[in-house]
């Protein structure tokens, strides 16, 4: 599943790789970032940056202590990151990616697979500082992230919209 341009899920295929899961399901404050988000995502549909109108359903985590990166566990990330990298992009090497926050500012970033302590991880980081720095964003803090391809660049691409939690 995905967002159309206007903000209406539609399917993409049979295929539920776009879906995103949510690490605290069935809390009520889940519920109002998703309602926000569709809020905050308006400007990033509008503007025509988001490729064939397809933005993935999000994928939510809470931000742990390390502002330099932003782990997001394969398990859930990892079936909807499948339904939007292309031939030839491998992020066991590094693909560069572009980060939108809610008012569609851009912040040039890595995405990384990367095993820590026996576990896998996709990362996203050489950026995730300065925009975390800049929302204010720190630990505890609710982030909902949702893929997408540019229509312009074709480059692989985030819209994030948080919650502070403090």
């Amino acid at each position: 599943m995905f967002l159309s341009a206007h903000g209406k899920e539609a399917m993409a295929g049979s295929s539920n790789s776009r879906k995103g899961k949510s690490v605290v399901e069935g809390n009520k404050t889940v519920k109002e970032i998703l309602f926000k988000d569709e809020l905050q995502l308006e400007f990033i549909l509008n503007v025509g940056i988001v490729k064939d109108s397809e933005l993935s359903m999000p994928y939510r985590t809470k931000l742990s202590n390390d502002k330099w990166n932003l782990f997001l566990p394969v398990q859930g990330f990892e079936d909807i990151l499948l339904g939007f990298l292309k031939e030839g992009e491998d992020v066991r090497e590094a693909i560069s990616v572009t980060v939108y926050d809610k008012g569609g500012h851009e912040f040039d970033m890595m995405l990384k697979k990367w095993v820590k302590d026996s576990n896998h991880y996709y990362v996203l980081n050489r950026g995730w500082f300065s925009f975390c720095d800049q929302q204010c964003l720190g630990e505890n803090d609710l982030v909902a992230l949702r893929t997408f391809r540019h229509a312009k660049s074709d480059m692989l691409s985030f819209v994030v919209t948080f919650k502070r939690m403090r």
